[in-house]
């Protein structure tokens, strides 16, 4: 049985602020009072990138900060094709129409260690999920993973200042090289880490693989792309097992993630 159709809020924003953070990719600030202060960790908004019909379609973003008293959201997004590089061009008082908030969102683990595991833009709801909780950065470690140094952004400017991070290139031009996943053994304490990621497919599979080696819970927030957000389309189905037989089923990342238990997916 399919999910029932979320509400949502539908509100036209206003662009605050547009520009590159790294090779390709953007932060804009967005003024949307009654979305900044209803989105969470991982939701989404699907934006009308342009007011004409190309792009038909909206794109997916998720958040990576929210000021709920001012107003506005920042996003982060990598310029991949037609609707994000429309919306690289957009300038201060432009406006976007949004819908959202959409998906579920991360929840904070109890644990006494959670490991935080970013892979490129992946870095948005973890790190709005540090933000929304200060009382708990001690019991954060922020593990960030870029190809290279020219894809990474300043983390400084996007996370909490006392969030413990770690950073990994693919080639070592910034940080330790290496893949992001081989820096997880290190930081997990035993019996007591639960891991959160977001990023590329490949890597938050070998995250949910170490998670499963390390008996640890793990969580995934999902990039499968959302071309309607509401389970119409079928385009952002996932396959998962069900426990304890182990039964193979779809789920729609957009209604029922897109933070899913990394221990379900068949990835």
């Amino acid at each position: 049985m399919m999910p029932a159709i979320p509400n949502f809020i539908r509100e036209v924003a206003v662009v605050q602020h547009n520009e590159p953070i790294a090779q390709d990719i953007y932060l804009m600030r967005l003024y949307a009072p009654r979305l900044a202060t209803a989105c969470g960790p991982a939701q989404f908004l699907q934006i009308l990138t342009d007011s004409g019909l190309s792009p038909f379609l909206r794109r997916p973003f998720s958040v990576l900060r929210a000021d709920r008293t001012a107003g506005w959201l920042d996003l982060i997004y990598d310029v991949i094709g037609t609707g994000t590089a429309r919306l690289s061009a957009a300038r201060c008082g432009d406006s976007r129409d949004i819908i959202g908030p959409l998906g579920n969102p991360f929840d904070l683990p109890k644990s006494k260690r959670v490991l935080l595991v970013a892979g490129g833009v992946g870095l948005v709801p973890l790190a709005f999920l540090a933000w929304e909780h200060p009382d708990r950065l001690s019991d954060m470690i922020y593990l960030m993973g870029a190809a290279t140094a020219a894809r990474l952004p300043d983390m400084s400017a996007l996370l909490p200042p006392d969030l413990p991070l770690y950073i990994t290139t693919d080639d070592g031009s910034a940080g330790q090289r290496g893949l992001v996943t081989e820096r997880i053994a290190e930081h997990a304490m035993p019996n007591h880490t639960t891991l959160l990621t977001c990023g590329p497919h490949r890597m938050m599979a070998r995250v949910a693989a170490i998670a499963a080696e390390l008996n640890a819970p793990c969580f995934a927030a999902l990039e499968n792309h959302m071309a309607c957000g509401f389970g119409a389309c079928v385009g952002c189905a996932v396959e998962y097992k069900t426990y304890p037989t182990e039964d193979r089923r779809y789920r729609y990342v957009c209604l029922e993630g897109p933070v899913v238990n990394a221990h379900e997916i068949v990835w």
